[in-house]
C-alpha cells in the first residue's frame, strides 16, 4: 500500500505537505502545480487516507474518494475574462455587460473559476493573483498589442464578438448580414421604404481600427440593391442613449420629412431616440416605425416596446465554452462560429 513517504519522495516535497494537501488543509500555502502533482501521484498510487484511523475513530477512515474529490477541486479550470469596454462604457450599452454575465454563468456551470483581467495604467491587461490561467475569453475587439498581452497568460484564447485572426484563434460572432437583412425585410413587408439607419457608421474592426460598422455596411448594401439608399437616411451617432437623443433631435429639426422607419444599430440608442420623438409629439409606431439590434431590456421594456434582433447571447457564451474545450483537447485548428439571429416582433413597425 502506498504511503505518504512514497508520494513525497516521488515529487520531492515533505510528507507533511503531502498530508496537508490530501486532507484539504485550507491554511496551506503551496503552488498550484505542486498541489496538482501530489493529487495526481496519489491517484496513480491508489493512496487511501488513514489519518483519522490512528486516532481510534473507525467511522472516519478516509478512502480514495477523498483524493478523487480533492483532485477534482484542484483541477478546476481558471478562465481569464477580458473586455473591450470599461465598466462606465458598458453601463451605456449593456450588450457586453450581459454577455460577460452569461460567460460567467456558463463557466460556473462547467465548474470553472473566472478571473477578471483589467487594464492597468499602462493599458495592459492584468490579474490580481499569481495563479496561472487555463484559458482566456476575450469579449469585444482588441488591438494586436492587447492580444499579445493575452498570449503571455495562455495560448488557449477564444474571442467573442470579433475575429482578430481566423488562422490562429477560435472566435464566435453574430450573423450581422442575416440580422440586417431580417430587420429591413421586416420593414419592407410593412410597406416601409424610407428606412433610416441610426447608430455608429464607423466602429472598431477586429484589430480595433476604425472601419465601417458591419451593420451599416450591410444596411447600405441592401438598400442600394433596392435603389433605396440615400445619404439623407444616415443618422450617425454614438451607440448610447445620449447620442441617440442628440442625433434624433437634430434630424427632426433639420429635415422636413421623417423616415418611414428607423433601423437602430443597437438597443443602446433606443431610450434617447424615443425621448426625442416624444418631445416632438412623434409616435411609434403610428408616425414612424422602429426596429433595433441586440434585444436587451432597452428595447423590451421601452415605451412602446421595440422590435429587436435577438443575437442569442447565451448561445454565444456556450459556444465559447465548447471552443475552449476543443483547445484543451488538442484541437488547435481554429474555427469561427457564426451564430444566427432572430427578429423579436413587438409591433413597432406597422403598415
Amino acid at each position: 500500500m502506498a504511503t505518504l513517504k512514497d508520494i513525497a519522495n516521488k515529487i520531492g516535497v515533505s510528507q507533511a505537505t503531502v498530508s496537508r494537501v490530501l486532507n484539504g488543509d485550507p491554511n496551506l500555502s503551496v503552488a498550484q502545480e505542486t498541489r496538482e502533482s501530489i493529487l495526481r501521484v496519489a491517484r496513480e498510487l491508489n493512496y487511501k487516507t488513514v489519518s483519522q484511523r490512528v486516532q481510534g475513530n473507525p467511522m472516519a477512515v478516509g478512502s480514495s474518494q477523498t483524493v478523487a474529490q480533492a483532485l477534482k477541486k484542484a483541477e478546476r479550470k481558471r478562465i481569464g475574462i477580458a473586455q473591450m469596454f470599461e465598466m462606465t462604457e458598458q453601463m451605456e450599452d449593456i450588450y457586453y455587460l450581459v454577455l460577460k454575465s452569461m460567460v460567467d454563468e456558463e463557466c460556473f456551470a462547467n465548474g470553472w473559476t473566472t478571473v477578471t483581467l483589467l487594464r492597468n495604467e499602462a493599458g495592459r491587461f492584468v490579474k490580481h493573483d499569481k495563479e496561472p490561467l487555463d484559458g482566456l475569453i476575450a469579449i469585444g475587439r482588441f488591438t494586436p498589442q492587447e492580444v499579445a498581452c493575452f498570449e503571455e497568460y495562455t495560448e488557449d484564447i477564444v474571442f467573442l464578438d470579433s475575429t482578430p485572426d481566423p488562422l490562429h484563434y477560435y472566435s464566435i460572432v453574430p450573423n450581422y448580414h442575416q440580422a440586417v437583412r431580417l430587420m429591413l425585410q421586416y420593414c419592407f413587408e410593412r410597406k416601409k421604404e424610407r428606412i433610416a439607419y441610426i447608430g455608429s457608421v464607423k466602429t472598431f474592426d477586429d484589430e480595433k481600427h476604425m472601419t465601417l460598422d458591419p451593420r451599416f455596411y450591410y444596411y447600405r448594401n441592401a438598400m442600394t440593391a433596392r435603389g433605396l439608399f440615400h445619404e439623407d437616411l444616415i443618422i450617425d451617432c454614438p451607440m448610447n442613449a445620449k447620442g441617440g437623443y442628440s442625433a434624433m433631435m437634430e434630424y427632426i429639426e433639420t429635415h422636413a420629412e421623417l423616415p418611414q422607419a428607423l433601423a437602430a444599430a443597437s438597443d443602446a440608442v433606443v431610450p434617447g431616440v424615443l425621448k426625442a420623438l416624444r418631445e416632438r409629439n412623434i409616435s411609434v409606431p403610428e408616425d414612424i416605425g422602429m426596429v433595433s439590434f441586440n434585444n436587451t431590456s432597452f428595447s423590451e421594456f421601452a415605451t412602446p416596446p421595440i422590435s429587436s434582433m435577438e443575437v442569442f447571447l447565451r448561445e454565444n457564451a456556450k459556444s465559447a465554452m465548447l471552443c475552449m474545450q476543443f483547445l484543451w483537447n488538442g484541437m488547435r485548428s481554429p474555427k469561427k462560429i457564426v451564430v444566427p439571429c432572430l427578429l423579436i416582433d413587438r409591433q413597432s413597425v406597422i403598415e
